[in-house]
């Protein structure tokens, strides 16, 4: 079955889910369809005023009461999309510019990568403390195995184990895909 995308109320991206899923919200008038095939139809039914509904196979959904949801624990689980975001996709180690000036270098998607700050082959584990974001020029050409002290890097600030706020509420990301139609469709009404 086809993936339909799932805002929340307030417009922002919820999750995906597949059409049996969907059935069953639209049923429970749970959600309301944002942009569908026109040309699909998935069912029909008769509503309880005794009109006839043609519901169309959906792309993008929207849930008429979840906005987000608050975490059940403040730990956050070690993932690489952790680190990232911990520390902004700024590389970690200080660059300098042609005077020596020091800057923080914001990576690109496809220039981050993660680096433990005492190499795993020497003892270092993967933890919050030993992992930073770092660009692929410092990780792979600069500092290799070695330590940052090692290779002449400094860390911008010492890394620590990011928390979630109890009242804070939390939000999927979405990853654009542009072979997923439902994602495409998304794109069409949010994107320009």
């Amino acid at each position: 079955m086809a993936a339909v995308v799932v805002l929340n109320k307030m417009y922002q991206y919820h999750t995906e889910v597949d059409t049996k899923k969907f059935c069953k919200w639209i049923l429970n008038g749970k959600v309301e369809i944002l942009k569908s095939f026109e040309d699909k139809v998935l069912f029909s039914y008769t509503d309880d005023k005794g009109l006839k509904v043609t519901v169309y196979q959906p792309l993008v959904v929207r849930l008429l009461e979840f906005v987000g949801w608050k975490p059940k624990t403040e730990q956050i689980v070690l993932t690489n999309h952790a680190i990232f975001e911990r520390d902004g996709n700024i590389c970690q180690y200080w660059h300098k510019d042609s005077n020596g000036k020091k800057f923080k270098y914001t990576c690109t998607l496809e220039d981050r990568s993660i680096d433990h700050i005492i190499p795993t082959s020497r003892g270092g584990d993967k933890s919050f403390l030993n992992e930073v974001c770092c660009c692929k020029h410092c990780n792979s050409v600069i500092k290799k195995n070695r330590t940052p002290k090692e290779a002449g890097l400094e860390l911008i600030r010492a890394p620590f184990i990011p928390v979630r706020k109890k009242t804070e509420l939390v939000f999927s990301k979405f990853v654009y895909n542009p072979n997923n139609k439902a994602h495409r469709a998304l794109y069409e009404l949010y994107g320009k």
